[in-house]
């Protein structure tokens, strides 16, 4: 069995940038759920909580979702369909997930 071997000198530059765009966008969604948890952390408030979920679903794992299949798919040769149905649909079915949490940490009552 051979390694999975990737050239770098093969990929485009204008994948790379966005390769960095894609990672600069979750790093700044981590930086916000990261403050989001430690408002939780600091008020132990469950909307918080919640809130960080919803958008570490939305600004980090949706994202990642979309930058790692075509990145483990390529050397691996995937279908056509994962790129262009299954990868979509996972990606935005994270995201409706996420708005929903987000949601419901919007109408949690405070009892404070």
């Amino acid at each position: 069995m051979q390694p999975l071997q990737l050239n770098p000198a093969l990929i485009p530059w204008y994948y790379l940038i966005l390769l960095l765009v894609g990672l600069l966008a979750a790093a700044m969604g981590l930086f916000l759920v990261y403050q989001a948890y430690q408002g939780y952390r600091r008020n132990e408030r469950r909307q918080m909580l919640f809130l960080a979920i919803g958008l570490a679903l939305i600004t980090v794992i949706s994202p990642l979702v979309s930058l790692l299949v075509p990145s483990i798919g390529i050397p691996l040769r995937f279908e056509l369909i994962v790129y262009t149905f299954y990868a979509p649909l996972v990606s935005n079915i994270i995201k409706i997930v996420g708005i929903g949490v987000i949601i419901y940490s919007l109408s949690l009552r405070s009892h404070s």
